[in-house]
């Protein structure tokens, strides 16, 4: 999951870390609750929100429809 954020990213995504793995019984049987912190750097100048708001959006959509993923952000 790790490395398809990274691809998915591309070169604006600076920094990815599973900070948090669970199972247990509110999660459901079979799945796991993963939390993960999103750097992202510019070589080039300030990103504004919009550009990381965009490369978000197209890494949650991947996750959907790649592993299924429910998405909660926070």
């Amino acid at each position: 999951i790790t490395e398809s954020i990274r691809k998915v990213g591309g070169k604006l995504l600076e920094k990815v870390e599973l900070f948090d793995l669970y199972k247990g019984k509110q999660i459901g049987e079979g799945k796991k609750s993963l939390a993960f912190s999103l750097s992202y750097r510019s070589g080039e100048g300030s990103l504004d929100g919009a550009e990381v708001a965009e490369i978000q959006i197209k890494i949650i959509s991947h996750l959907k429809e790649q592993f299924r993923a429910d998405i909660r952000e926070g």
